[in-house]
């Protein structure tokens, strides 16, 4: 091997050049020669990080940060690998360390800020983070990071600012690819554009989810429908990312067919029955099937608005419900729950959802929050729509045929019975909206672009009202709305 400077110096350009397993390598051989060489295991770090290799990562982080103890940018980086890793209490801690090191290093101060939100303390994050802009005010982490928590806490405008100009300071070179923190800034600047409304800006910048790690975008053989005039052309549409965003944006399927297109559906497994009702749908498939039906161009699912031109909230709300349950299976279900519902009104639950979600502890609700509602009892059959998570309260009775509901169709039949649903930020709720059922949405204080800031109601459902979180993580309040607000439904005469 040359001399150590040498492959240091050729494994970094290695690095920076984006050929990150030929970096490790050589870096992995600098280290056998010299364990102790902290700019190595660094580096080697770094490369990790962006290799996916999270736990490798935070190893060789942390013997740097052990050779050279107050180097605060090991410290810092050791806390980026840490905060990849979900263990925001160790890299906390390691951005602490750097700060008490270095109270100036600015990165350290932007991702303990980042850290600060993701772990519920968004006040907390804002200050941090206005602390970090003047000492460096095109620092790309800090101007993401600020943009974000300011878009959780409703102060748009600036937000949007600070997303804007993080665009422009990560905006790759000319023939150059767009880099990671490039994506985040133009997703980030996305998510607030729609939170804002501003419909005709947000839907072309949220194609840069396309970007993002861990997003699911399938990617079928032939070409990408480009908004051309699709009169005469089958159109295969595919679903992506969660259940709740294939049954939010299959609405737009018929705008797609009014037009002239045959649209061909490829929706997850347990839609494909309810989702085959959805007009403008020709032929629905399943994802998981292994062969796709013949078509001329495709189309992401969530790129429908942005291709069809969609620029106002008018053309988000259906004209009425657009989801249709078997009428047979529905009449069933009705019998039933007119039999034990015994002429009380019937309320569906939904308290948690998909456990794999990032956001799924902020939106999810301990259901023993919803004992109280068991005072309504003599007057409410309550009918569980919650498929596996945390058992409801023993107090709380529920009528509960889950085991029964094989897929969303069987959900459909089932809810469009309901006199009301009330569901935290998961699939059952745009399955109710869908469906034209009432919809109580108790909703995070963070919440989902898609429901904005200062509504009670929604641009998507009109048959939905907002329920949110006074404060991040704290349930009181909605809840005590939640109880006030079904006590007057049911002092008033059914509609």
């Amino acid at each position: 091997m040359a001399s150590v400077t040498e492959a240091l110096s050729a494994a970094y350009e290695h690095h920076v050049a984006g050929r990150l397993d030929a970096a490790v390598t050589l870096y992995g051989r600098i280290i056998d020669a010299e364990p102790r060489n902290h700019g190595a295991l660094h580096l080697l770090g770094l490369a990790r990080i962006q290799l996916g290799d999270l736990d490798g990562a935070t190893e060789s982080m942390m013997l740097a940060a052990a050779i050279v103890p107050d180097n605060p940018t090991y410290r810092s980086n050791l806390g980026t690998a840490l905060k990849a890793q979900g263990r925001f209490d160790l890299a906390e801690e390691a951005y602490r360390q750097a700060l008490a090191i270095d109270p100036g290093h600015v990165d350290a101060m932007a991702n303990l800020g980042g850290v600060l939100h993701a772990t519920g303390r968004l006040a907390a994050a804002i200050a941090c983070l206005e602390r970090a802009l003047p000492l460096a005010p095109d620092h790309a982490v800090t101007l993401i990071n600020l943009g974000v928590a300011l878009t959780d806490r409703g102060q748009l405008p600036r937000a949007l600012g600070l997303l804007r100009r993080a665009v422009e300071v990560t905006a790759p070179a000319p023939g150059q690819p767009l880099g990671e923190r490039g994506g985040e800034a133009r997703w980030d600047l996305a998510l607030a554009l729609l939170m804002a409304g501003d419909y005709a800006a947000g839907w072309p910048q949220f194609e840069a989810r396309r970007g993002r790690a861990g997003h699911v975008l399938a990617r079928p053989h032939g070409l990408e429908w480009d908004g051309a005039d699709p009169a005469g052309r089958t159109i295969l549409v595919h679903s992506e990312q969660g259940r709740g965003d294939s049954l939010q944006f299959a609405r737009f399927i018929a705008l797609l067919a009014a037009r002239g297109a045959r649209v061909v559906l490829a929706c997850q497994p347990e839609l494909v029955r309810l989702l085959g009702t959805a007009p403008g749908v020709a032929q629905v498939v399943s994802t998981a099937d292994p062969g796709l039906p013949a078509y001329d161009v495709y189309c992401p699912l969530l790129s429908l608005p942005s291709r069809l031109g969609l620029t106002s909230a008018a053309e988000l709300a259906p004209a009425g419900p657009y989801l249709t349950p078997d009428p047979a299976q529905a009449a069933t279900f009705r019998a039933r729950l007119n039999d034990v519902a015994a002429g009380r009104r019937t309320v569906g639950l939904c308290w948690a959802g998909a456990s794999g979600n990032p956001v799924d502890a902020r939106r999810s609700l301990d259901p023993a929050l919803l004992g109280p509602l068991a005072r309504f009892r003599d007057q409410v059959a309550f009918v569980s729509l919650q498929k596996g998570g945390p058992a409801a309260p023993a107090a709380l009775p529920l009528i509960d045929w889950t085991a029964e509901l094989a897929d969303y169709a069987d959900t459909a039949a089932l809810a469009t019975n309901l006199d009301l649903v009330i569901t935290v930020d998961t699939s059952v709720a745009h399955l109710a909206g869908a469906l034209g059922r009432p919809v109580w949405l108790l909703n995070r204080y963070d919440g989902c672009w898609r429901w904005q800031k200062g509504r009670v109601d929604s641009p998507w459902y009109p048959s939905l009202v907002q329920l949110r979180q006074e404060e991040m993580g704290d349930w009181r309040a909605p809840l005590s709305r939640l109880t006030a607000r079904l006590g007057a439904w049911l002092a008033a005469p059914p509609p």
